[in-house]
C-alpha cells in the first residue's frame, strides 16, 4: 500500500493540515453533513471531490437510500 501511494503523496507532505481537518470534524456540529479533503500534492481534489459526492448524493437518493444520507444521534435511533 506504501507503495502504490507514494507517487500522488509528496515527500514533504505537512500532515498538520490531516490534524488540523480531524479538528475541524471533532469541533463540527452534530447534524453537519461534510466531506473532508485534504490535498498535500494541491492537485484541486478539493475541486473534484465535491462533485463526484454530489453525484454519489443524488445516485443514493434516487436509488432509495437517501436515508443513509441522513446523520442522526445515536439515541435516537433505539
Amino acid at each position: 500500500m506504501l507503495k502504490g501511494f507514494a507517487p500522488i503523496v509528496p515527500s514533504d507532505a505537512d500532515v498538520s493540515a490531516v490534524v488540523d481537518a480531524i479538528v475541524k470534524v471533532v469541533d463540527a456540529p452534530l447534524a453537519s453533513v461534510f466531506w473532508v479533503y485534504v490535498d498535500p500534492k494541491r492537485d484541486d481534489v478539493e475541486v473534484v471531490n465535491p462533485v463526484s459526492n454530489r453525484i454519489l448524493v443524488e445516485l443514493l437518493r434516487r436509488s432509495g437510500f437517501g436515508h443513509l444520507l441522513i446523520l442522526r444521534h445515536s439515541a435516537e435511533q433505539r
